[in-house]
Formats: C-alpha cells, sequence, structure tokens
C-alpha cells in the first residue's frame, strides 16, 4: 500500500511538472530607488556605504503635490571615500512635465576636492531642466529626468546629463 502512495505521488508531482502553473508577475519594485545621471560624461548612480547601526539611504526625495514642491538629493559615495560627492536640487512649481530648477547654492559636491572648491553652484546662463514623467500618491513614486550645469570658486565647471530617477517620495 505505501508503494502504491509514494508511486502516485510521484506520478502526480510529474504530472504537475508538465503543466506548470502560470507564476504570478512579480512585484514591480525593481524601479524604485533608481537614480542615476552622468557627471562631465561618466556615469554617476546614487549609492552609500551602508552603516551597521543606521544603514544608509542614497537618496532623498520630497515631493509636495499641493504646492508642487519638489526637491531631492543623492549621494555617491565609495566604501575606500575614493568617491564622495552629492547633487541636490530642487523645483517650484513641479507639475508632470517640464520645471526650471531653482537656483540654489552647492547643488553639487565633491568632498574628495581642496576646501575651496568642494562645492559647485547652480550655473543660471546654462540649461537647468527637470522633468516629472509620473507621480504616483498612493504608492508614494515619483519619476523623471534632470539636467544641469554647475560651477564652483576655482571655475570647474560639472555638467550633469542624462539623470533620471524613479524614487519614493516623503512630503
Amino acid at each position: 500500500m505505501l508503494s502504491r502512495i509514494i508511486l502516485l505521488s510521484l506520478m502526480l508531482a510529474a504530472l504537475a511538472s508538465c503543466f506548470k502553473m502560470k507564476d504570478t508577475p512579480p512585484t514591480p519594485s525593481w524601479h524604485k530607488g533608481v537614480f542615476h545621471c552622468k557627471v562631465n560624461g561618466e556615469e554617476w548612480k546614487a549609492q552609500c556605504v551602508s552603516d551597521p547601526l543606521f544603514g544608509c539611504n542614497a537618496v532623498d526625495c520630497q515631493y509636495y503635490w499641493d504646492t508642487k514642491g519638489f526637491e531631492i538629493s543623492a549621494v555617491n559615495i565609495t566604501y575606500d571615500k575614493t568617491t564622495n560627492n552629492s547633487l541636490h536640487f530642487f523645483a517650484r512649481p513641479a507639475i508632470i512635465g517640464t520645471a526650471e530648477i531653482i537656483f540654489l547654492s552647492r547643488e553639487y559636491k565633491d568632498w574628495n576636492k581642496p576646501s575651496g572648491c568642494r562645492f559647485h553652484d547652480l550655473d543660471t546662463t546654462s540649461m537647468r531642466r527637470l522633468t516629472i514623467l509620473e507621480v504616483d500618491t498612493v504608492n508614494f513614486l515619483i519619476k523623471g529626468t534632470f539636467e544641469f550645469t554647475a560651477i564652483n570658486n576655482c571655475q570647474d565647471t560639472v555638467r550633469i546629463t542624462d539623470g533620471f530617477f524613479h524614487v519614493n517620495f516623503r512630503f
């Protein structure tokens, strides 16, 4: 009797593998937390070194749909600190479509440069564009593109191009 049960179980398992059930699609979480761009033509992505106590969050985004305010910060820090820089910009009003990034000092920071050359301010004579592509106020997700140019006191220019983000926001 036991051998028949085992044989029947094996046959059912083989039969079930022939008629593979359709898997439910994976939750679309793969797109969350994406922030990347090019800095002077070089790939740049948000990343940080996790702290054992507090972890890390490479991107912080705030979006206020009532006042249409948008602000985002991202860091790129490697474990050995050979790369240690950050981006920060905001726009108002930030609605679906294209908006101008508002002037703010210290848009781009490179902490590996000498102290007088670390902070790059927005170059208001160049293109400074933020495009909001999607806002999901149920799941608190926002997607968009950006580009701008920043310059420091040492007259070094940083050109940010091909910027893309798809991140959670807080309000």
